[in-house]
């Protein structure tokens, strides 16, 4: 999916004829720190509430300011991990995205992203999470999908996480069944090491006792 797809019909942007008093209004607004400034189509760069705080004259229009606009955007057709990236490196509030002659199509927040990955990922849908810690060289998904499918299930997602320090990895599938104890135990046939499982039914069982607990310390 890349980040054309992503994009909010929210009016993120701010012009250059635009008051600092009406930038700064506009960030509180919509809680962001950052703005995209857009001169008709073109995107011209992003602005910060840190830049415009500390001016003096609220009336003046932003092009009047000698502010500097961070060179930030994402090109329409790269992928929403790509997004990822650029929100942890430039610590964002609002991505602008912009096509290849540089004009503005909109911007997208990280709540937006954090919504479309969760969907992406299945998130919502119920089933059952089980992460297996393996060698480099042991990383065969075929055969992880092998192994659940032989059980009458489909992974939903997953995705590998690696140690910098480590020959080792941990591979986390989500599998669209809350049973997932027959899975677990093929694993362990095939010589799999479960690091962790969690499932829907256990969630509830989970939350049922809290609440047990919760209320017989309020009976004492």
């Amino acid at each position: 999916m890349n980040i054309g797809q992503v994009i909010i019909d929210r009016d993120y942007a701010v012009s250059p004829s635009d008051s600092v008093r009406y930038t700064l209004d506009k960030m509180a607004d919509l809680r962001l720190a950052q703005l995209p400034l857009v001169k008709g189509d073109l995107f011209l760069g992003l602005i910060s509430y840190e830049s415009l705080a500390g001016l003096a004259k609220l009336n003046n229009s932003i092009q009047q300011t000698d502010i500097a606009y961070q060179q930030v955007h994402i090109y329409d057709t790269q992928h929403i991990y790509d997004a990822m990236l650029f929100f942890q490196i430039h610590q964002l509030d609002v991505l602008p995205v912009i096509d290849e002659q540089h004009i503005y199509l909109g911007a997208v927040t990280a709540l937006d992203l954090i919504n479309t990955l969760s969907q992406a990922m299945s998130i919502q849908q119920p089933g059952g999470i089980i992460v297996l810690e393996m060698g480099t060289r042991d990383n065969a998904l075929s055969h992880i999908a092998h192994i659940v499918e032989s059980d009458n299930a489909q992974i939903l997602n997953s995705y590998v996480h690696t140690f910098s320090d480590s020959s080792r990895l941990e591979v986390t599938i989500k599998v669209n069944k809350s049973d997932i104890s027959s899975i677990i135990a093929a694993f362990l046939r095939h010589d799999y090491t479960v690091k962790a499982s969690y499932n829907d039914e256990n969630s509830r069982d989970n939350s049922r006792d809290r609440y047990e607990q919760l209320m017989n310390y309020i009976n004492m």
